[in-house]
């Protein structure tokens, strides 16, 4: 383990780890930690250089009382690239962390060299507000951890991942303070994943779905020609933890026929 201190004086832990020429940016999800990210990682690592981030807020980073925006997000992307001179990275992100890699993309294509969305959020603002707000709105005013594992349950796994996988997950995200969690809900809210998915048409990406993706087909169809799309068998939203072979070799061949190996 290893940290970086980001502009604002926040401290941000991940794990470099592998070797190679090209690097590669591992973000996961809210309320997550980086350890959901740990096992393709380490499957990568043979090949790639590998950071596994905390993002802030979350895991042993920092967890600062606001300052959670798509800007706060990026910010510390850029001064971890910066200061581990990872160069142009791939970025693989799961579920928010896959919102940060695509907004990241999105505002400057010539610093990623390929993008990776597992089970992310890809739907216009006005369907992330009717869906989420409600949530948002019910942890701000009732039971944190009873409104948390209620909403995991609903949305976030499936029945084939089973009821120990689920409490296991609820009981990770419940750490997570509640400041970080609702600090972030205008973030979250605000995305445009739909639109700047469709405008990021200039390098190599690839979105993985689950049973229950948060992607709408008519967003997944208006996706340029440098976009794969792949969906795993059997899976809730945490696809890389219930079915890794099936995501490895998904990204695995995503970095074969796009050229991007070491």
């Amino acid at each position: 383990m290893a940290s970086v201190v980001a502009r604002d004086g926040t401290r941000i832990d991940f794990d470099d780890i592998g070797r190679g020429a090209q690097s590669i940016v591992l973000l996961h999800g809210m309320a997550c930690q980086r350890s959901h990210m740990s096992a393709l990682a380490d499957h990568l690592a043979t090949r790639y250089r590998c950071v596994n981030v905390d993002v802030r807020g979350h895991g042993q980073s920092d967890k600062p009382i606001d300052a959670y925006s798509m800007p706060d997000f990026h910010a510390d992307l850029d001064s971890l690239i910066a200061a581990l001179d990872l160069g142009t990275p791939i970025l693989i992100g799961h579920s928010f962390g896959g919102s940060i890699s695509l907004a990241y993309t999105h505002r400057d294509p010539s610093r990623v060299r390929a993008l990776v969305m597992l089970d992310s959020g890809m739907r216009s603002n006005e369907t992330v507000v009717a869906d989420l707000g409600p949530f948002y709105a019910a942890l701000r005013s009732g039971d944190y951890e009873a409104t948390l594992h209620e909403f995991v349950l609903a949305r976030l796994v499936d029945p084939v991942d089973g009821e120990t996988f689920a409490k296991t997950i609820s009981a990770g995200m419940a750490t997570v303070p509640s400041h970080v969690f609702l600090s972030m809900s205008d973030t979250v809210q605000q995305l445009r994943s739909a639109d700047m998915a469709r405008e990021v048409t200039s390098l190599p990406a690839l979105f993985i779905s689950s049973r229950q993706a948060f992607a709408d087909a008519a967003a997944l169809a208006a996706l340029g020609p440098n976009w794969h799309k792949g969906q795993v068998v059997g899976a809730g939203h945490f696809v890389q933890l219930i079915a890794p072979d099936q995501v490895h070799a998904m990204v695995d061949r995503f970095l074969e026929v796009e050229g991007l190996g070491t």
